[in-house]
């Protein structure tokens, strides 16, 4: 099992429960739809006592391997996800996982 993990930072024009409104009910749908993926975990990041977060939420991603994830983001949903991004996420970080469940 392969997971993707991505950091997200939202619009600046957005707040905080805009930004989580449309990720929960436009863009998740839609990425739901990608053709190998496993699992799709969206964390929404709660905002720290008198100050912006480093990041406004993570999503996790689990394919099969690698090449499942390759293929699905080349997929046509895979490309609408990507596109459906740059409505509400201003920048991304994108981490490559190797998962090592200790308990």
């Amino acid at each position: 099992m392969f997971k993707l993990i991505i950091l997200l930072k939202k619009k600046p024009n957005l707040s905080d429960e805009e930004f989580t409104k449309y990720w929960l009910e436009t863009h998740a749908p839609l990425a739901k739809k990608m053709p190998g993926l496993r699992r799709y975990v969206v964390n929404v990041v709660r905002r720290p006592p008198s100050r912006e977060p480093d990041c406004n939420g993570v999503v996790e991603l689990w394919f099969d391997d690698v090449d499942s994830m390759k293929k699905a983001f080349a997929s046509p949903e895979g490309r609408a996800t990507q596109k459906d991004t740059e409505t509400f996420a201003g920048s991304l970080t994108t981490l490559y996982i190797d998962e090592h469940a200790i308990t």
